[in-house]
Formats: C-alpha cells, sequence, structure tokens
C-alpha cells in the first residue's frame, strides 16, 4: 500500500516555510483545505491500480471522493472522430474528474486541456494537455507547446476537452451572481483550424461563499481552496446535461472568433433552462369540447363553385393543383365552418386551440379569409384570415382589429399600419403539411391579393409559438427576436396585456445574442438541437423573418394554450425583392401609384 506521507497535495508546499510548521498542524490544515480527503482518495485509486483494477482513473476518482451526478444526453457524444467538449466550469477539481468520467463512457481517447495547479495530480497526467491560466507574457509562451499537442491530438482523430474559462466560475457585481469568467477564444481558433465536431456540456452549481470571496480579492491564491471546494461537491447530486453535437459546417456561419467564442457559451448555458414543454407547466388544465364534424365536401365544392373565379380565384398552382380563393367571412357561411373545425383540429395538435367546438368568432365575419382549395379531393388544404385595417377602422374603429384583444394599441401604431392587411389564423391541414408546395402556395395567394390590392403596403398579425415548445427554446426565441428583431419606434404605441413572465435569459447569457447568435440560420439549428423531436421554430415566424419583418411586442395566451404570440410587422417595400418577386408574380407599385389608382 502506498505510504501516506506520498501525498500529491502537500500543504508545506504552499505555504512560505511550510516544512518548518509542526506535522500536526500542516494536518489540520489540510484537513480543512479538504487535501486529506483528495490524498486519501487517490492512495485508494493507486492501491486499486497495483490490485490490477481496470477502471480508468476517472470512474475510480468519482467512485473513491465520492463524485455522483445525473446524466442527460450522453449519446451525443461522438463514438470516434475529432470531437472538441466545451463545458461551463462551475466548480474547478470536480468538473475535470466528473467530465472526464463521462467522456471515458463513450470513448478512451481522451485529453483534458488543465491548468498547471492539477499536475499534482498524478493519475490525471496520461489524459492532461497543461496550459498556465494565471500567468503572464512567460505562460503564454509556454502554452504554445500545449497549443501544438492539442492541434496534434485533434487531427488525429481524437476527443479533447476544453473548460474555455479556463477557471472556476466566480462572483459577478454586474450580475449578481457566479458566472463563468470569460471564454478564451484561442479554443474557437483551434476548433475552426482542425474541423472538429463540438459537443457542448453543462454542470449545475457553483463553489461556495469562501472561495468567491478569496476570488473577489486575490483570485490567484484561490487554487488552494479548490481541494476544500470538494467536500461540499461530495454532498451534492450534480445535474449534468450533454447537447447534440454541432457540425464544423455550422460553425462557419460564425466570422470571427469572438463569435464562435460566444456561439458555443451560450449552447452550453442553454442546457440549464427547463427542458419541460411550456405547456407542462400550465397548472389549471383546460376543458376541451368535442369538435363539430366535418362540412361535407359537396357543400364545400357547391360554395367554392358560388365564387365568381374572375373576383375570387387568386392564385392556381401548377403541378399541385391547389387553388387560392378569397372571400370574405359572411360570403361563405359553410366553407367558414370548415376552416373553424379544421383550425380547432390543426391548433390542437401543436398544444394550442381554442377548447371550442368549432374555432370561429366574429371578427371572421367582416375579415377576408385566403382559402387553399383541393379541387381533386374537394376539401381545404390550408387557409389564412386578412382584415383589411382602413376599411374596418373605418367601420368599427381600433377596437374592429382583432389583435386589441391581446395588446393596447394606440393610435399612431393604427396609422403606421392604415394601410396594411392585420394576418392572422393560419393553418395546413395534415395531408399538405409536409409537402413543401402547401405554404408556398398559400404566400403566392397573398402574394397576388397584394398586387390586387396595391394599396396594403404593410402585413401585420401574431406569429404563435407553441407552448409544445420547451421552455428553454421558448425563452431563446423570444430573446433573440428581442434582440435582433425589434422595432423600438413602433414598440412604444403597443403593450402586451399579458406580457411574458419568466420568459427572459439570464443576463449573462442575453450578452452572447448580439454576436453569438445573429443569424436566423443559427437559432434554428439552436432549437432544433434543444428541442427533443429536433423541430426548428415555427415555419411562420421563419418566413416573416425572411421578409424582414419586425416584432413590435410580445404577449401570453392563456385561453389558447399558453401561445406566445409575437406582433410583427412586414413593411412589403422592405422585403427581399427575390421573394416579393416571387410571391407577387411582379415588382409591387409605391404606395403614391396605389393611392393614385385607388
Amino acid at each position: 500500500m502506498r505510504a501516506m506521507n506520498e501525498k500529491i497535495m502537500d500543504l508545506g508546499n504552499y505555504i512560505p516555510g511550510g516544512k518548518k510548521v509542526p506535522g500536526w498542524l500542516l494536518n489540520l490544515g489540510e484537513r480543512l483545505l479538504g487535501f486529506h480527503i483528495f490524498n486519501v482518495a487517490h492512495s485508494k485509486i493507486e492501491d486499486d491500480f497495483k490490485a490490477g483494477c481496470t477502471d480508468n482513473f476517472f470512474k475510480l476518482a468519482c467512485k473513491h471522493l465520492p463524485l455522483n451526478y445525473e446524466l442527460k444526453g450522453l449519446e451525443n457524444i461522438p463514438a470516434e472522430g475529432p470531437c472538441v467538449i466545451v463545458s461551463n466550469h462551475p466548480h474547478g477539481m470536480s468538473d475535470g474528474l466528473m467530465i472526464g468520467d463521462i467522456a471515458m463512457k463513450v470513448r478512451s481517447d481522451i485529453r483534458i486541456v488543465v491548468n498547471e495547479f492539477l499536475h499534482c495530480v498524478r493519475g490525471m497526467r496520461p489524459y492532461q494537455i497543461t496550459v498556465d491560466v494565471y500567468g503572464g507574457e512567460e505562460a503564454k509562451r509556454a502554452n504554445m507547446s500545449g497549443m501544438r499537442e492539442i492541434l496534434k491530438w485533434l487531427r488525429g482523430g481524437h476527443c479533447l476537452i476544453i473548460f474555455p474559462s479556463g477557471s472556476a466560475a466566480s462572483w459577478s457585481e454586474q450580475d449578481g451572481r457566479v458566472i463563468d469568467d470569460p471564454w478564451q477564444e484561442n479554443m474557437a481558433a483551434i476548433i475552426r483550424k482542425t474541423g472538429a465536431t463540438v459537443v457542448p456540456m453543462h454542470f449545475s452549481g457553483e463553489n461556495g461563499a469562501l472561495f468567491q470571496w478569496v476570488t473577489r480579492r486575490c483570485k490567484e491564491k484561490r487554487s488552494a481552496l479548490l481541494a476544500r471546494e470538494i467536500k461540499r461537491d461530495r454532498r451534492t447530486l450534480h445535474q449534468v446535461r450533454v447537447g447534440k453535437p454541432i457540425p464544423a459546417s455550422r460553425l462557419e456561419m460564425l466570422e470571427t472568433d469572438a463569435a464562435l467564442s460566444d456561439f458555443l457559451r451560450l449552447s452550453s448555458m442553454m442546457l440549464r433552462y427547463p427542458d419541460t414543454a411550456a405547456s407542462a407547466c400550465v397548472e389549471t388544465p383546460r376543458n376541451m369540447e368535442p369538435i363539430d364534424e366535418p362540412v361535407a365536401p359537396d357543400e364545400l365544392q357547391a360554395e367554392i363553385d358560388s365564387l365568381p373565379e374572375a373576383e375570387h380565384l387568386l392564385y392556381t398552382h401548377k403541378s399541385t393543383g391547389l387553388q387560392i380563393y378569397t372571400a370574405q367571412g359572411s360570403r361563405i357561411p359553410r366553407l367558414l365552418k370548415e376552416i373553424g373545425v379544421q383550425r380547432e383540429i390543426i391548433f390542437r395538435s401543436v398544444g394550442e386551440g381554442s377548447g371550442t367546438a368549432c374555432d370561429t368568432d366574429e371578427y371572421d365575419q367582416f375579415y377576408d379569409h385566403l382559402i387553399m382549395w383541393d379541387p381533386a379531393n374537394k376539401r381545404i388544404a390550408g387557409a389564412y384570415r386578412m382584415g383589411r385595417t382602413d376599411q374596418i377602422v373605418k367601420a368599427r374603429g381600433i377596437t374592429g382589429i382583432y389583435n386589441t384583444e391581446f395588446f393596447t394599441i394606440e393610435n399612431e401604431f393604427v396609422n403606421y399600419v392604415k394601410n396594411g392587411l392585420e394576418m392572422g389564423r393560419a393553418f395546413i391541414t395534415g395531408p399538405y403539411q409536409k409537402h413543401p408546395a402547401s405554404l408556398d402556395t398559400l404566400w403566392m395567394g397573398i402574394g397576388r391579393f397584394v398586387l390586387k390590392y396595391p394599396q396594403y403596403r404593410y402585413l401585420y398579425g401574431t406569429v404563435s409559438v407553441s407552448s409544445d415548445y420547451t421552455v428553454r427554446s421558448r425563452t431563446l426565441i423570444h430573446e433573440y427576436l428581442k434582440c435582433h428583431c425589434m422595432d423600438k419606434e413602433m414598440a412604444k404605441y403597443v403593450q402586451a396585456k399579458t406580457p411574458p413572465r419568466n420568459m427572459d435569459l439570464l443576463s449573462e447569457d442575453a450578452r452572447l445574442l448580439p454576436a453569438g447568435l445573429a443569424d436566423l440560420r443559427l437559432l434554428s439549428a439552436m432549437v432544433s438541437d434543444l428541442e427533443p423531436d429536433g423541430r426548428s421554430i415555427p415555419v411562420l415566424l421563419r418566413q416573416y423573418l425572411r421578409l424582414n419583418g419586425k416584432m413590435v411586442s410580445f404577449n401570453v395566451d392563456a385561453e389558447f394554450g399558453d401561445t406566445l404570440d409575437c406582433l410583427v410587422v412586414v413593411d412589403l417595400h422592405e422585403a427581399p425583392d427575390r421573394l416579393i418577386s416571387r410571391y407577387c408574380g411582379a415588382p409591387l407599385k409605391s404606395t403614391a401609384e396605389a393611392t393614385a389608382e385607388a
């Protein structure tokens, strides 16, 4: 058995004149600092190896200290190929030991980038690449050899584990909580050079008050407290989450190392938010009425036939035969009934729905409806509701606008969108949802309507984020839209009646959005990674953002399954020309030209 005086952590080496201090006093200090626990555990590990144990060092360390964790997402670590695992660093030693144990459940070819303090841990030496996170220029030069070793390791197709902050998380006055230190950008350069797949990981927890106090006064001295923190970590069940692997091709969207570093940090930090569906947080279940029976196909066909094509048929898709008709609700009672039935079926299927037998309301009667009609099967394939703002306000006042039920809208906003169409209640029925032409056909209809009535320059309305999305995805979408897509001037004139609560990122995570998540494609990919079923952002939200839509407010509709409603405005004169040409079939006229013709 290894003698206990062959310590891996000897207090006498850490204090001036330590070798002259009485042994009993050093032993007392080592027990207070946690050195004794670590020394005993490491001695047991070495005894196990001498006895022929074939378990790896990290597994034995977690066993003998002990360190306990609950793990989700182990299957996300690739079994082969160049891979970089990046993680937050809340504790110090414990993170390194647990992450090594986790990674070696999948593959044995791992290296962990560690600081010089951990070089004393003999069992870790075969698995580590050492850098100095506290040194100055001399340390930077010494670290160059470590960087070369890292590049060689990854180019050999192996797995590298990095804590990009380089040191344990510390107290932030700005955020009022313990957060990771800034992530080092050289990690991003390594990933670019090697084309490695990146796997984000997140550990729960934080170090104690004494550690944070020492950090604020003399950060370089806190390393002596890391072993002490293991005493606290042994009493905790750590929550560890492994995110979906991020391919190198996705990271090419980030132009700078700083942006790539922010993106990876956000990918790690998003794993700490709840992964349950927002609908699971609703305390009071809603009563759902049985949905009405669909209207007979022949009755629907008869009503379609009653609509003169020259006035009501906007578009026919050449390959699918799908047609887009438009009519005011009062003109089409049977079609409107079927629209209400299909709305309720589709909305309930994604965790929304009115809960009534047929989802129609008083607005349906005086709003226009785009109907996507399948003549071959005599059925509705989808629909959209449109309100002509100028006509509605003239006849009914501002309260005639549907969204005044959810937002307090001032005159300045109404004047802005008076030459606009209020859009909403869009759906595509089940048999047509996976056909790429379906949504395109609906938008062809919108484009032809605008071309026919060119006085309408704006499209506005709410696009929904269902409560079937996880809490963390809805939070990320909400924060992304606030960061990148707000019309701050118009937002002054619209107030939500039920604004979102508990749907904000922590401040240190929100700061990552401007650079780290500036591309809609990156948002879509990150949401897809966070969602259990791999779904991306809502397709209509993506469509409005492609048209340069701007957000003005957000509301939660408790009567519609706690849906997050994002009020968006699209200025068609500011939309990409290629999309306008596609959907309208011709360039739009200016507002002055359209007004003169009207």
